[in-house]
């Protein structure tokens, strides 16, 4: 088990659906462990980024659960059973964010993924173990609601359902706050990484390779302009924000 998880299975009430997590968190593709939350580094915080950038952002959305779920205003706003089957949504509501294959070969997050892993959570309903079909629809539903209103894509003809329900507004409110750049949490064993010299640094990208960031700046502010706005990948993104 990876020590990251451990307190999150910790957390269940319930063994049997403590037991129903581990499967499912063992039936994932093989990149939920490795890749990063987000393929251009725009909509989420630097724990969020580089390798296993995605497993810690799906721990970081339990914790919200989690933190949202202990305060005793909201704990009898479900049961005992919601609350575990809520952080399944929480934890694997990513599962398929690159895709069915289990190796991550999509440059960019398959704007269908919610769809992909509810599909994926339905397709253990009357299988052996002690979660009902019912409650594998309440962890599927909360899935395929977890964008919110960020639900269509100009490349793409699916509109992703809104969530209507307290359990689906609850994930995909989660899920936003652990994309937002201001909010940093710390991770055992993982260090925000160190920007290299801001007047060293040489850009390896565009019609500007090989030329120093510094004097792109002074020669053409308005692609420094673009940067800020439209690039997100690291270090760059964090480098002209110091410009």
């Amino acid at each position: 088990m990876n020590k990251l998880l451990e307190p999150i299975y910790d957390s269940f009430e319930n063994e049997d659906i403590k037991e129903f997590c581990e499967l499912v968190v063992s039936d994932l593709p093989q990149y939920w462990w490795n890749i990063p939350a987000s393929s251009t580094g725009k909509y989420h915080p630097s724990y969020s980024l580089g390798e296993s950038g995605l497993l810690r952002h799906s721990i970081s959305v339990v914790r919200f659960l989690n933190w949202y779920l202990e305060l005793e205003q909201n704990q009898n706003k479900f049961t005992g059973r919601e609350r575990d089957l809520l952080k399944i949504a929480a934890l694997v509501h990513d599962g398929k964010k690159s895709g069915e294959s289990d190796e991550a070969k999509e440059t960019y997050t398959v704007f269908e993924h919610p769809l992909l892993m509810a599909d994926e959570i339905r397709a253990y309903k009357g299988n052996r173990h002690r979660v009902s079909n019912e409650e594998i629809e309440y962890i599927a539903s909360a899935i395929e609601t977890h964008m919110g209103e960020f639900n269509t894509n100009r490349k793409s003809k699916t509109a992703l359902p809104k969530p209507q329900t307290p359990a689906q507004e609850l994930i995909h409110l989660c899920d936003y706050l652990s994309s937002r750049k201001d909010l940093e949490m710390s991770f055992d064993g993982w260090e925000k990484p160190e920007l290299p010299p801001l007047d060293t640094y040489v850009l390896d990208f565009g019609r500007h390779k090989g030329r120093k960031l510094v004097e792109v700046a002074m020669k053409e502010p308005s692609y420094i302009t673009w940067l800020k706005s439209d690039y997100g990948k690291e270090p760059v993104r964090s480098l002209v924000k110091l410009l």
